[in-house]
């Protein structure tokens, strides 16, 4: 336990014995004028973080554009947290519900190692996630035999336990991952995952927060379910049930947990228990899907503990189309899943950007392409990033950008980061993405200008399969300024969509800084 672990156990009033009447209290005030809810993003409006270093004259538009800063949110009004709205969590056939008997959808992100990263998860970065994004589900990832794991540095235990104190306070639920992976067969580490449950569920399991993850992803060609996965279940389990008779528990399944389907023909005799699949967008189609509907058919919960917009290697490129289908796949069914991974580190996974601080609010600028994607799929409105790029992986290919020769990279003075595009004298940066499905789009940019005069400006346009279109021509300024362009609505439904970005300039000296550019949209 923490230091001030006990000041936080005191403090959380809402135990599971005690916690009916608070969640009929709770509803009640919820329901009631003017007492608020679960933070909720406007669908009517792109709301961003815009910020003006310095005063500049207002850019001129075309009738079907407009630039402006995003609304300041601001309420002191109390909302329930996730844990007072929903309380003890239960599975009814194949769906898990709160304790109303309500359908709910956990959503969420886990930890990478939480050995190395686990620094990273603040009181604040949490809270932050919880009223900014929606979230209310966490997933501490525990890694077992990994150098730092449990198995050989036993006291990550009290990065752990931090976390899930934090979890606990404000009222978020809370994923404890024995996160078994090179061990390949969670029957390996058996007695330790025995001794660590049974720690985990006599001091936390009093506690509507905790779902136990008892294996992450089982894996190897000589893994089974029913020679390793079951008869390691089939001793876990009662360990927790001895201390916390009903919260959730998840099992993995073979397969690096993608064979739900085997599960579902022999599934364990408890209650209360659901069965992890795991998928990456870049690599798991539409035969992990099925296997999820063949799944529910026989009468599996199903827990998408683990999911990534990327490749299953956890780099390369975001995988737009194919997340959307996912997260749409998702919805539909009411199943819960957690992206991973809340880290810094350099793959395409991971959702913060370096040199972040974690111990303040943080906002978009600060988050990756994938940490984007997954901020408006967690906040579950109609919003959502088509590309991002903050150029830091100095190759513009990844980020399929088309752009001029005189278009490179710029170290001295980056807005976030360590990089920054810099355009010469009538350079450009193009970017291709389909719009079919989406509208209401706008262009999010910050940009500088390195030399030039007051005469130098910066034009937008867009591609509408035919013909350029010009959106605006935006002001000298030698200060970084960041705002979000309107697009025009004709720009919304276009195969073959393209945003460039010129550099106007008199002078071939001049080079125009780019950082932090991306599209964002609203799914019809």
């Amino acid at each position: 336990m923490s230091a001030n672990g006990g000041c936080v156990m005191r403090q959380y009033v809402f135990r599971k014995k005690t916690f009916l009447w608070a969640l009929i209290i709770s509803t009640v005030l919820f329901i009631l004028p003017g007492c608020g809810g679960t933070p909720q993003a406007s669908t009517d409006d792109w709301k961003m973080n815009v910020i003006s270093p310095t005063p500049s004259p207002s850019p001129a538009v075309t009738d079907e554009s407009s630039i402006s800063p995003a609304p300041e949110e601001t309420s002191s009004e109390k909302v329930p947290t996730p844990v007072e709205l929903n309380g003890n969590l239960r599975v009814e056939e194949t769906q898990l519900v709160n304790e109303a008997g309500q359908p709910i959808q956990l959503k969420g992100v886990s930890t990478h190692e939480v050995a190395s990263f686990g620094y990273l998860v603040t009181h604040e970065a949490l809270e932050t996630m919880r009223d900014d994004w929606n979230l209310n589900v966490f997933r501490i990832a525990m890694y077992t035999e990994d150098a730092t794991g449990y198995i050989r540095n036993p006291g990550v235990m009290n990065t752990v336990t931090r976390i899930i104190e934090d979890c606990i306070d404000l009222g978020i639920y809370v994923i404890v991952d024995w996160h078994i992976l090179f061990d390949h067969t969670p029957l390996k580490y058996k007695d330790q995952a025995v001794q660590f449950f049974s720690k985990i569920s006599e001091q936390y399991g009093d506690y509507p927060n905790i779902i136990y993850e008892i294996c992450n992803e089982p894996n190897g060609p000589e893994t089974t379910w029913d020679g390793d996965i079951k008869p390691y279940a089939d001793e876990v389990i009662p360990t927790i049930r001895k201390n916390d008779p009903d919260n959730i528990i998840i099992v993995g399944t073979p397969t690096w947990s993608q064979d739900v389907d085997i599960a579902a023909d022999d599934p364990l005799p408890y209650e209360n228990v659901m069965y992890a699949l795991h998928f990456y967008a870049g690599s798991h189609g539409q035969f992990l899907r099925n296997k999820i509907d063949y799944a529910l058919s026989k009468g599996l919960p199903v827990f998408v503990s683990e999911w990534g917009t990327c490749l299953n290697t956890g780099d390369g490129p975001v995988f737009h189309e194919e997340s959307m289908e996912w997260i749409k796949f998702l919805d539909e069914r009411k199943l819960s899943y957690v992206n991973w991974s809340f880290s810094t580190k350099p793959e395409g996974a991971s959702i913060l950007r370096k040199n972040i601080d974690t111990k303040s609010k943080f906002t978009d600028v600060d988050l990756t392409e994938s940490g984007l994607f997954v901020k408006y799929a967690i906040r579950g409105t109609r919003e959502t990033v088509l590309f991002a790029d903050g150029f830091e992986s100095k190759t513009f290919s990844q980020g399929k950008w088309k752009r001029s020769k005189n278009t490179t990279y710029e170290t001295e003075n980056p807005y976030k980061g360590q990089y920054a595009a810099s355009v010469g004298k009538d350079g450009y940066l193009e970017r291709t993405i389909t719009t079919v499905p989406y509208e209401n789009l706008s262009l999010h940019l910050a940009y500088a200008f390195d030399g030039g005069s007051s005469g130098d400006t910066v034009k937008i346009e867009w591609f509408d399969g035919n013909e350029y279109k010009a959106v605006t021509e935006l002001p000298y300024s030698e200060e970084w300024t960041e705002l979000d362009v309107k697009l025009p609505d004709s720009a919304s439904g276009i195969k073959d969509f393209a945003v460039r970005i010129t550099a106007s300039a008199a002078d071939e000296e001049t080079r125009l800084l780019l950082d932090e550019i991306w599209l964002a949209a609203e799914k019809k």
